[in-house]
C-alpha cells in the first residue's frame, strides 16, 4: 500500500512572522514594506491570489531589517510568492 507524503504545515512563512512580532513591530513591518497589517495578514492566510513581486521584495527587506534589530524570523520574497501552493489546509 502506497504511503501519504507528510501534510504540510497550514501556517504559512509569513504568518510565523506575524506572530513572533509585537504589535508595534507588525506596525512597522506593515510600514516598511508599504502596505498595512491588515493585508499582511490577507496574504499569510492565503485570502489573495497572489502577491506582486515588488510587495514581496519589500516585505524580504523589511524582515531582514526586522530581524537584524529584534532576532525575528526572515522571509524571502520566494517563500512569500510559493507559500500559499506549499500550504494544506483542513
Amino acid at each position: 500500500m502506497p504511503t501519504q507524503p507528510p501534510a504540510v504545515e497550514s501556517v504559512t512563512p509569513l504568518t510565523t512572522l506575524l506572530r513572533a512580532c509585537s504589535p508595534e513591530q507588525r506596525e512597522w513591518l506593515a510600514e516598511q514594506s508599504g502596505t498595512s497589517v491588515n493585508y499582511l495578514y490577507s496574504l499569510a492566510g492565503c485570502h489573495r491570489e497572489r502577491v506582486s513581486a515588488t510587495l514581496a521584495l519589500a516585505i524580504e527587506d523589511a524582515s531582514t531589517l526586522l530581524h537584524a534589530r529584534c532576532g525575528t524570523p526572515r522571509i524571502t520574497a520566494r517563500e512569500i510568492a510559493t507559500m500559499c501552493a506549499l500550504v494544506k489546509f483542513d
